[in-house]
Parts: C-alpha cells; structure tokens; sequence
C-alpha cells in the first residue's frame, strides 16, 4: 500500500496538536492550589495546576489528623517507580522530597518488553526518548534558566515541533517544562529532587497503533535566599508513538499527548508569566484547608487540587 493510499495521519495528529494547543489557552488561567504551614514559619504558597498550567502561595499545616488525600489512576502497562534515595539534607528536611534522588537519578525508567506492534528495541529506545525530554525539559541549564527550548523541541516528531515551540512563544509550557523566575536563583548547592513513576503499554489513537509512555514525577528547586527555600512542579505526560508502517516521514517518533501539572509554594505573579519562584509572601493559613501539605510533595497524589492562586 502506497502512503497516498493509507489513512494519512498527518492531519489528524497535527488537528491533535491544535486542539492540544486550544486547550492549553483555555486552561492557563486555571489555578488550583493547596495550603502548606511549615513547623516554624506558616507560610502562604501557592499551588497552581494546569489541566493541559499554574502559580501562587500557600500554607504548610501539619495536622495530627489530616484529611484523606485523593490518589491519581494508575495507567495499565509495563511500570517503574523511582527506586533511589538521598541522604536527608536541608532545604528539603523534614519534607518527603529530603530523601528524593538527585536529579536524573530520580527517572527509573522500567525494562522494555515488547508490546503488541512494538518490539523490546523499539520500546526501548522510546523509553530513552522520554527520558531525554524529561531532563531536557525539567532538569537541563539551558531550559530552567536559560529558557532555550530547542534541545526539548529537537526531540519531538517533526510534524509536532511547531505547535509545541508555540507553546513556549505563548508561555503556555508549564505542564511539560520549567522557567526558573530570572527574579530568583536556584541554589547552587542543590539539584532539583525528583520522584514518580513510569509506565508504557500498547494503546490506539484513530485506529492507529501506538506505543504509550506515560510518566507522573514530582519536581522539588530549592532555591537561593528566598522566604519559601523551594518550589514543587507535579506533572503527567503521555508520550506517544506511532507504529511507523505506512506513516508519514514528519509524523515518525515522540508525540506529546495529554498532560496536566500542578505547581505549589510558588509565586502567582511569576506563573502567570509561565516562570517558576518561591511564593515571596509569607502569612497565616486560610481558613477551611483540609489538604496535608507533605502530600503535594509526593508522586502518588492526585493532580486535582484546591485553588489558592487569585
């Protein structure tokens, strides 16, 4: 069968990537946030999530008793959820991220198998594929504070690279990438700590096969001299690809699929910039805060959060 005769796929993924893009416009205001009250110091930081976005300052309370925290689904398929620790140090003591890896360590990635239309080489250079996006997009220099998205976008299929170095364009990047505030400076002495999970299995989009990767990790910046000494970034991608039979040059290697984050003890002001700080304003709790503040510090809790960004 010839490509002309095939189904072609370009349209439909590059319709895909447009809606995707639509409804990260739609979602950028969307704030949902946790309170957070430190042992010492309360503070007010903000926890933004982004359905397909982010911000603010919240409060760490401690309760004896907290509320029953709501867990995210788990996908079907192949899994692996970090395996390595750290030694507890501060910034991060006293919080789940003090024994989180350092940096990439964080990413375990799960052993590949084949799936239905994929062999174990194939799976396993997806999986390698995502991980590369991964650092690229939350862990490397060039992107946390240099802002340059080209080594993220480069990874991408060919036909998906436009509509995503929108995304940054637009500053509507928060669920895939972080900006550090050029306001703040992330400390020196730390490496963001990084803890979730990673799993794939055989999945269909429009009667096309594909390979789903779908990756759920906790992102903790310490930063430098600031009232709030880090920032969370919760996020989860659905990295796609497609079956190559039959399918056009531009539309071969890794799709960006659903996605969604949330962002706590950050700055509103600099979120809606679509950049990431310590909130800056430290105060009582509201009044009414149910959520266990340590939870939003934790791969396994639901994306799904209380508003606390104006």
């Amino acid at each position: 069968m010839s490509q002309h005769d095939a189904p072609d796929p370009f349209d439909g993924l590059q319709d895909w990537a447009h809606k995707t893009e639509r409804k990260v416009r739609r979602e950028r205001r969307r704030r949902l946030a946790a309170r957070w009250v430190p042992t010492v110091v309360v503070g007010v930081a903000a926890v933004v999530a982004i359905g397909f976005t982010v911000p603010a300052g919240w409060a760490l309370l401690r309760d004896s008793s907290p509320a029953a925290q709501p867990t995210p689904s788990r996908p079907d398929g192949v899994t692996a959820t970090t395996t390595q620790t750290a030694t507890p140090t501060d910034p991060f003591a006293g919080t789940p991220a003090a024994s989180y890896p350092k940096g990439q360590a964080g990413i375990t990635l799960p052993a590949a198998r084949a799936v239905p239309g994929f062999t174990t080489a194939q799976v396993d250079t997806a999986l390698q594929q995502v991980r590369k996006a991964m650092i690229a997009g939350r862990l490397a220099p060039g992107m946390l504070t240099d802002h340059r998205p080209d080594d993220f976008v480069a990874l991408l299929a060919p036909s998906q690279r436009a509509p995503i170095r929108k995304w940054f364009t637009d500053r509507v990047h928060s669920n895939v990438a972080t900006w550090i505030d050029p306001a703040v400076r992330l400390d020196p002495r730390e490496q963001p700590r990084v803890s979730g999970r990673v799993t794939y299995a055989a999945a269909t989009r429009d009667g096309r096969r594909m390979l789903r990767v779908t990756t759920n990790f906790v992102w903790v910046y310490a930063f430098e001299d600031t009232a709030q000494p880090f920032a969370v970034v919760h996020d989860e991608i659905q990295w796609d690809f497609f079956a190559p039979k039959n399918l056009h040059a531009d539309d071969r290697g890794m799709w960006i699929g659903a996605n969604r984050s949330y962002w706590a003890m950050m700055d509103c002001a600099a979120g809606d910039k679509g950049l990431l700080a310590p909130t800056r304003r430290l105060g009582a709790p509201a009044p009414g805060e149910t959520d266990a503040p340590d939870d939003l510090l934790r791969p396994e809790r639901s994306l799904d959060i209380h508003e606390n960004c104006p």
